[in-house]
């Protein structure tokens, strides 16, 4: 009996180092990306004028230069809620959705984001005290490297 049950303690041992592996590679897909994109300023009269900048994903963090000066929002850790991979007209598409959430001193900060092979489109939310102050829309595409 006590056999058994240290093999079943084996396996699911096992079986959580696989799952994290896996998620832990998942996650380097994103890593050290440069996306160039646009921001646009959402307010109820409707979206503002695009303002470029770029979106930063590396050592587990997201960021924008913009956000942090316009809204103090630093580099914050991301976590992937979607990891696929599907064809659509005859062209594998790879799609990864990810979010990233901080508070400090009753501010609240969102991001939520998709990536579609090289575009990446998403939100930036400022709260206080649960109710929205600011929202920005982002989309754009990932920064070709020099050679």
């Amino acid at each position: 009996m006590k056999t058994t049950l240290t093999l079943k303690s084996l396996f699911l041992g096992l079986g959580f180092f696989a799952a994290v592996t896996t998620f832990a590679q998942k996650s380097k897909l994103l890593e050290g990306k440069k996306y160039a994109v646009n921001f646009y300023d959402v307010k109820a009269a409707g979206r503002g004028k695009a303002v470029p900048s770029f979106v930063t994903i590396k050592s587990g963090k997201v960021q924008s230069d913009l956000m942090e000066e316009k809204i103090q929002l630093p580099l914050i850790s991301y976590k992937i809620t979607l990891d696929s991979t599907y064809t659509e007209d005859e062209m594998e598409m790879h799609l990864i959705k990810f979010e990233a959430e901080f508070t400090e001193d009753k501010n609240e900060y969102k991001w939520e984001a998709q990536v579609i092979n090289y575009d990446i489109e998403g939100t930036v939310v400022q709260s206080k005290n649960g109710v929205e102050k600011k929202k920005y829309e982002f989309d754009g595409s990932e920064k070709p490297k020099k050679k």
